[in-house]
């Protein structure tokens, strides 16, 4: 059996772009989920050097879809991992946008039990992922939302949160992933329903992250740092 372990250890990932792809102690999350829930039917937005998607295949033994207009861009390095790693017969990658696969899955009536969202990162992007993974997901499956360090991540998930009760989240070890299941088949929602869902707190952790990232050697980071080593985490 392919273990988290032994896919990591196989990967091949560039040194200088090592902080794009999934990291390892995330993958984990994928994969201890998927074989918690015997999961087996499972789609990805996004692929780039196939370390989720790997991790997902290892876990369900199963075919997986992957969606990935980019893999050039990615020196083709993510088919390869997953050639090395055996599970090219597993693997359905669609070099196309999310956007335009999404819909006609949809138009198919595809049906998944868990779908990774990872694609573009920008705010319209995920919500579209959003908004057409809903009515590929079956009741009860399960969706999950990779760099919620974004705003615009976080942006769409308080909408969720806040305008979608036919969705609760689950808590999840990892603080860059956030994961929903379906508890409802239908989104009873009228026609006239909002709720504002746009808060201080994610437009302040944006902010912060920022200021951190493009100032490595600030005091605002050595503090967050001190504080972490700290509490231990």
């Amino acid at each position: 059996m392919l273990t988290p372990n032994a896919i990591n250890e196989q990967l091949t990932i560039p040194q200088e772009d090592s902080t794009t792809p999934v990291k390892p102690v995330e993958a984990l999350t994928i994969y201890d989920l998927l074989k918690s829930k015997g999961i087996t039917k499972t789609l990805e937005i996004g692929f780039a050097y196939g370390r989720s998607a790997s991790h997902i295949m290892a876990a369900t033994n199963s075919p997986h879809i992957a969606m990935d207009p980019f893999q050039d861009h990615y020196q083709n390095l993510g088919v390869q991992n997953v050639k090395t790693l055996g599970l090219s017969d597993q693997l359905e990658l669609i070099r196309d946008f999310s956007h335009s696969v999404l819909p006609r899955f949809m138009e198919e009536g595809r049906k998944f039990e868990f779908i990774f969202i990872d694609g573009d990162h920008k705010f319209d992007g995920i919500f579209v992922d959003f908004y057409y993974s809903d009515f590929l997901i079956d009741e009860g499956g399960y969706l999950m939302f990779h760099d919620t360090w974004m705003r615009s991540t976080q942006l769409v998930l308080q909408f969720i949160r806040d305008n979608r009760k036919d969705y609760k989240e689950v808590p999840v070890p990892n603080k860059n992933m956030a994961l929903f299941t379906k508890v409802n088949k239908k989104d009873d929602r009228d026609g006239m329903h909002f709720k504002e869902f746009y808060t201080l707190k994610s437009y302040t952790r944006h902010h912060t992250t920022m200021h951190m990232y493009e100032n490595p050697n600030g005091l605002l980071r050595k503090m967050f740092l001190g504080l972490k080593k700290i509490m231990g985490k």
